[in-house]
């Protein structure tokens, strides 16, 4: 986690996963294998990601070369209701629905993991039981 962690706190700063990855194997583990880089790559992949998004839908002014901030993905120009561009996408108050959304992702996976040990109990105990 230690590896992982590294990587994806230099692919969020500097927006470059395989540095992170590169930073991560040179500076911050003393043991890697192949799964390590791989589970490491992705870890820093998801959190490059993750800021390009929240910076393309946070962002509102233009940036130092003059163009508006596209992110990783560009969705064009969101307009606000009244037509102006200096809107936010997205407010504080919105976290809430953003919270409940996760909390409910939370409980639905803890009802599946929970649903497949039964499964996995009952297969063991009465499929091809000896």
């Amino acid at each position: 986690f230690i590896s992982a962690g590294a990587a994806a706190g230099v692919s969020a700063a500097f927006g470059a996963p395989l540095g992170g990855v590169l930073f991560s194997l040179e500076e911050g583990s003393s043991f890697w294998n192949q799964a390590l880089t791989w589970k490491t790559l992705f870890c820093s992949m998801c959190s490059a990601f993750v800021l390009q998004i929240l910076n393309s839908a946070l962002e509102t002014k233009t940036a130092r070369i003059g163009n508006k901030y596209s992110g990783l993905i560009n969705f064009g120009e969101f307009k606000c209701v009244d037509g102006s561009n200096e809107c936010m996408l997205w407010g504080p108050q919105d976290l809430i629905v953003f919270i409940l959304m996760g909390a409910g992702g939370g409980l639905l996976g803890a009802l599946f993991n929970q649903l497949n040990l039964y499964l996995t109990k009952y297969r063991i105990n009465h499929v091809n039981a000896k």
